[in-house]
């Protein structure tokens, strides 16, 4: 198993392209620049291309304070990308590798979002050519050394490590996106290796695994997202509409921000704010209700419910 010359790169579009896309965001894009990459909830109503995008960005920039975390992150991810992908498309040839790495982007970014909150970076991009490449390795003889059994080991242990990390609040790290990137890389290399009819197993469960992801990040986040803060973009989406003074968007985006079963007391303040602002007091009044659940102990919470009552009760 050995990399390729960085000097072939020019042979190799899709991965060094994507990696060369990857060093640069990270390199000369402002935090401006950023936003309308990310991974949010508008990627799911107007803005599709976030599901592809998010992948390109690794956290912290060249010129920020976390400029060595940034670095590391898109230097392992480029590396690995680099060291996995070359052969692959060599193999595949550049638009199926490339049609491969967006799938793998859009069903791990999908899965971290709709489980816990937006990941950035080619993680799970790099977790599905593992999970193929190890699958063809032991199916198909054209395959082996592709990979070897210690990148393998490397792989699982550094997943463990990241889910320990991540569950001791050492740092947060998109475990979701890594899940989801083996799970389709393994069910593609399982189609790849396959031949004739038995294709159509590994081809339906890839589509349905591919479905399941986007719908944890639509229809099913409500009830699946584990994160206190599932719904912080659709906040801070309500916030930029107040300040532009429309009042409507921005109770229509605190709305769809509280729609979890762990939304904080603090969005259903604010969402009772707007209400109060628009006059719908009884409105106010029940999203209050439920900050007061949530923080019973907070010293604003209770006498701006008392006022939503009484407004509620004159109107």
């Amino acid at each position: 198993m050995e990399a390729a010359p960085l000097a072939q790169l020019p042979r190799y579009p899709a991965i060094g392209g994507v990696a060369l896309i990857a060093l640069g965001i990270f390199g000369l894009a402002s935090p401006e620049m950023l936003d309308p990459l990310r991974l949010d909830l508008r990627a799911f109503w107007s803005e599709p291309w976030r599901l592809l995008t998010s992948a390109l960005v690794h956290g912290g920039q060249l010129d920020s304070e976390r400029w060595l975390q940034g670095l590391v992150h898109v230097g392992f991810n480029c590396y690995w990308l680099w060291l996995l992908g070359t052969g692959v498309e060599q193999r595949l040839g550049h638009l199926r590798t490339l049609a491969l790495l967006a799938l793998f982007g859009v069903g791990g970014g999908a899965l971290e979002y709709g489980f816990n909150w937006s990941s950035v970076g080619l993680s799970g991009v790099v977790y599905g050519l593992v999970g193929m490449l190890w699958v063809l390795a032991r199916r198909s003889p054209s395959w082996a050394g592709m990979i070897d059994s210690r990148t393998v080991k490397f792989f699982v242990g550094w997943f463990v490590f990241c889910v320990v990390a991540t569950v001791l609040e050492v740092m947060p790290i998109a475990n979701f996106a890594h899940a989801g990137g083996a799970a389709l890389g393994v069910l593609v290399g399982w189609g790849i290796a396959a031949r004739g009819v038995k294709r159509a197993a590994p081809i339906g469960l890839t589509i349905a695994t591919l479905g399941l992801c986007l719908a944890s990040a639509t229809v099913l986040r409500p009830w699946v997202n584990i994160s206190a803060y599932a719904g912080l973009d659709a906040m801070v989406q309500a916030e930029r509409a107040e300040a532009d003074d429309d009042l409507e968007a921005a109770i229509a985006w605190a709305e769809r921000g509280v729609g979890y079963w762990r939304t904080p007391a603090d969005h259903w303040a604010y969402l009772g704010r707007l209400y109060y602002e628009a006059r719908r007091y009884a409105d106010a009044r029940d999203a209050l209700r439920e900050a007061v659940a949530r923080d019973p102990d907070h010293e604003l919470y209770g006498p701006a419910l008392e006022q939503a009552e009484s407004l509620a009760h004159s109107f």
